[in-house]
């Protein structure tokens, strides 16, 4: 139980860590797609780039929006086993996700040394397997879940 209590906040620190890691993938991406021209115009004017550009800024804010939910419920002494499970899963999935982004923006020169995003994609991998495999997580959040059913309740993130 001590244990379980000292991990809660580690995978929080894990998912913030990957919060700025995502946070600098966009960055170079969004500076990528103002910057190159493909095909007669500038990649930030293909609607493509630009989905790639909005998906990445929602999964980010929503992975952020969580992180904080979960570090006030410890804060405040409340559980938050199952949004800590969530957040660890869902952040190394948005990690993963907008690094290929913006490693798809910069084409051949993303994978090379010559910007961090090589690096970045092959110790975004390690995210789905650092504090316990997603696996594990995820049926932690199922069974969690389908125990308040069990018991007559619904699923309300607000008040689990």
């Amino acid at each position: 139980m001590i244990a379980q209590k000292k991990l809660g906040p580690g995978r929080i620190y894990h998912c913030m860590r990957w919060l700025g890691q995502a946070q600098r993938a966009f960055d170079l991406m969004c500076n990528r797609t103002l910057t190159r021209y493909a095909h007669g115009s500038l990649l930030s004017d293909k609607q493509m780039i630009q989905k790639f550009i909005a998906d990445s800024a929602t999964e980010i804010q929503s992975a952020r929006l969580m992180t904080l939910e979960a570090a006030r419920k410890i804060d405040r002494g409340e559980d938050a086993r199952i949004d800590i499970a969530m957040i660890k899963v869902y952040g190394a999935k948005v990690l993963h996700d907008v690094i290929d982004r913006a490693i798809q923006v910069h084409g051949a020169l993303g994978v090379t040394a010559d910007t961090p995003l090589e690096k970045m994609y092959r110790e975004a991998r390690y995210a789905r397997i650092y504090a316990g495999p997603d696996e594990v997580h995820t049926a932690t959040i199922a069974r969690r879940i389908l125990r308040k059913y069990q018991q007559g309740d619904s699923w309300d993130p607000a008040n689990f």
